[in-house]
């Protein structure tokens, strides 16, 4: 498993890297997971673990997380 922290409305938010595409996210008020996934043509979408869509603040974690892992590569 890979810890790692990411800025998030100005908090700084531990992230576990639990599976290549699966993320536990612990926010100031709760801990979500967040599973990333690509559309048919490579676009990431980001969902919290069990739902079918994509929201704001999926979508913004997800790409805080894209950028760290982006710049730790």
């Amino acid at each position: 498993m890979r810890t790692f922290h990411i800025s998030y409305h100005q908090h700084d938010v531990k992230v576990e890297q639990q599976e290549e595409a699966l993320f536990t996210v612990h926010l100031p008020d709760f801990t979500m997971r967040l599973q990333l996934r690509q559309d048919n043509e490579g676009a990431n979408h980001w969902f919290e673990e069990n739902r079918d869509n994509e929201t704001a603040e999926t979508r913004g974690i997800g790409q805080a997380i894209e950028t760290y892992l982006a710049k730790s590569n």
